[in-house]
């Protein structure tokens, strides 16, 4: 048996009443209230005299914590006369160690984030014309002693444009990357440019290091299937399990399209290795071999997805690669001297 090393779908809905959309499409101040919020009150977008965009917090005292009309310009894009890039604002109550992010869809999604403090956070999402891809969420925690909002989170998001529109990926960027401390040091629209700059490293260059936060409906789903896989509850292991398949109105979604994307964990490879696992157990044999395929690559020294990847081939009548792999762990194996722990089925095979 292969050695493991230990979401639903995480819930979708739109957060209409707790966004404020780009100001353009303002006729006047609109102010948001939270539940939730320990120091502050209400988050407003004012226009200016001379057609700025004013961003006005208040604290539960009534006192203006914050008034600043840079954070949220109008950047003219080629769309329209009328249409503009730019930010939506928000205001968060945050858990300790769980970080909330808002996808292109207007959509909440919670993130295992140990470095997350809890608190009061002001939350800017970039929105882009035209990018139904990726989005930016900067996240800058209140101080109520020094009345300042720090940058203390730049969030990377990444969505799914091959099947259901769900968001495939959250990627924490170091928070020094923009060159600011504080939203009081933020220019809108040079750091919509630098976010772009950023955007571009990120999928382009393997020298850019950015952790990849695993959402908290994913990791929790999980722990659920290698419950019952241990306890040998086969049918409640194919629930859970088809939990992390995507899919829409027409249908189920090829795993080419998102499962690398959406569940490799570059630094929580056993965590991966152990749902390849988990998929080929449950049946979905092509999410595996995806997944683990992308391990053994990435990995070549992570002997136990050979074996995994192998039985998923198997179970696909994939003979030809199913031997290679099968060949690949049983010679890792003798590598590291440990012939006695071979599955008789390798060496009858590969």
């Amino acid at each position: 048996m292969p050695r493991l090393h230990g979401s639903k779908r995480d819930s979708r809905y739109l957060a209409l009443t707790s966004i404020l959309m780009l100001a353009g499409a303002l006729a006047h101040a609109e102010t948001i209230r939270h539940e939730g919020l320990s120091a502050l009150q209400e988050l407003r977008i004012a226009e200016g005299d001379r057609g700025e965009q004013h961003l006005l917090i208040t604290d539960h005292a009534g006192a203006l914590v914050l008034d600043t009309d840079k954070a949220l310009p109008r950047i003219e894009n080629a769309y329209s006369p009328h249409s503009y890039d730019g930010y939506m604002a928000d205001l968060l109550a945050e858990r300790q160690g769980k970080s909330t992010v808002i996808d292109l869809q207007g959509e909440r999604h919670t993130l295992l984030s140990p470095v997350n403090k809890a608190g009061d956070y002001l939350l800017l999402t970039t929105r882009e014309e035209g990018n139904g891809a990726y989005n930016f969420n900067l996240k800058f925690r209140y101080d109520s002693s020094a009345k300042s909002f720090d940058l203390t989170q730049i969030l990377l998001n990444e969505n799914d444009t091959q099947c259901d529109q769900s968001l495939l990926s959250s990627y924490a960027i170091d928070s020094k990357a923009l060159g600011i401390t504080s939203i009081t040091d933020l220019d809108g629209a040079l750091a919509f440019g630098a976010l772009r700059a950023l955007r571009l490293a990120h999928q382009t260059s393997s020298a850019v290091t950015a952790e990849k936060l695993m959402p908290e409906t994913v990791a929790s789903n999980f722990d659920a299937a290698l419950k019952a896989y241990k306890a040998g509850n086969e049918q409640e292991l194919k629930t859970l399990v088809g939990y992390f398949l995507a899919g829409d109105e027409d249908g189920a979604c090829a795993p080419g399209n998102y499962v690398v994307e959406k569940y490799y964990f570059p630094q929580r490879v056993g965590w991966s290795n152990d749902l390849g696992f988990l998929f080929e157990q449950a049946g979905h044999y092509p999410e595996a071999v995806e997944l683990l395929k992308h391990i053994t690559r990435k990995h070549p020294d992570r002997v136990v997805a050979y074996l995994n990847l192998a039985d998923a081939y198997w179970a696909l009548d994939e003979r030809e690669q199913a031997g290679e792999a099968y060949n690949q762990y049983y010679e890792k194996m003798l590598a590291a001297q440990k012939q006695s722990r071979i599955p008789p089925r390798v060496l009858e095979r590969k």
